[in-house]
C-alpha cells in the first residue's frame, strides 16, 4: 500500500468516525428534544466538534436525519440477522417461528433501546402530521412491509402459518403492533412486565397465524 493509499485510507477513517459521533450526538439530541428543537449547531457542540461540522458532512438537517433513521434501521436489522443465524444457522426454521423470533428479537432491543433506536420511534412520530415528510422513511416502511409479507407466504408455503390470510395487510397489522408497544414503552416504562408483554405477543401472533385444526 502507498503512502497515498495509508494516508486517503486514514483520512477515510477520520471522517467516519466524526459521521458516527455526529450521528449519536443527533440521536441523543432528537431523542430529548424531538427534531424541530435538535439544531445542527446543537449537534455540533454535543459531538464535541464544530457547530459547522454538521452542514459540512450532511449538507442539511433533513438528510442528517435520513441517515440517522436509515443507521437506526440497520441496526436493528444486525440484531434480527446475527440473531437469525444463531438459532437456526441451517436456515431450517419456519415461517411462523421466524415472525416470532424477529417479533420478540424486535421488542427485546426496545427494552433498553440505545439512543439511535429510541431516536428511530421519534422520527416515526414525526411522520404523522401530513405536510411532514423523512426521507427514506417511507421507502423502508414499503421494504419492511415486505419482508414481513414474504415471511407469511413462506410460511403460507411451508404449512405453519393459514393461508386464508393476506400477507399484506398482515404485515401491516405486524409492524403496527412491534412499532405500538415499542413507542409505549418509550413513553411509559412502568407499564406492564415487559417480559409478560412480549409472550402475550408470542401467543396472539401463534393464535392469528397457526392453521386451525
Amino acid at each position: 500500500m502507498t503512502e497515498i493509499e495509508v494516508r486517503r485510507r486514514t483520512q477515510h477513517e477520520r471522517r467516519s468516525e466524526s459521521e458516527e459521533a455526529l450521528l449519536l450526538a443527533a440521536a441523543e439530541l432528537v431523542a430529548e428534544r424531538g427534531i424541530e428543537r435538535a439544531s445542527l449547531a446543537s449537534i455540533g457542540e454535543r459531538a464535541g466538534t464544530s457547530r459547522g461540522l454538521p452542514t459540512h458532512h450532511f449538507g442539511s438537517k433533513d438528510a442528517l436525519i435520513a441517515r440517522l433513521a436509515d443507521s437506526a434501521q440497520h441496526e436493528i436489522a444486525e440484531v434480527l440477522v446475527s440473531t437469525l443465524q444463531r438459532v437456526s444457522p441451517e436456515g431450517t426454521i419456519t415461517g411462523l417461528e421466524l415472525i416470532r423470533l424477529w417479533t420478540d428479537t424486535y421488542l427485546e432491543l426496545f427494552e433498553q433501546p440505545s439512543a439511535k433506536l429510541r431516536t428511530l420511534i421519534v422520527i416515526w412520530g414525526a411522520t404523522f402530521p401530513t405536510e411532514s415528510a423523512v426521507a427514506g422513511m417511507q421507502e423502508a416502511d414499503l421494504r419492511n412491509y415486505d419482508g414481513w409479507a414474504e415471511h407469511i407466504r413462506t410460511g403460507q408455503h411451508d404449512g405453519s402459518i393459514r393461508t386464508d390470510i393476506e400477507p399484506g395487510p398482515t404485515a401491516v397489522l405486524l409492524t403496527g403492533m412491534i412499532r405500538g408497544v415499542a413507542a409505549l414503552l418509550l413513553t411509559d416504562t412502568a407499564l406492564t412486565d415487559m417480559a409478560r408483554v412480549r409472550e402475550t405477543c408470542q401467543t396472539w401472533i401463534s393464535s392469528a397465524l397457526t392453521p386451525p385444526g
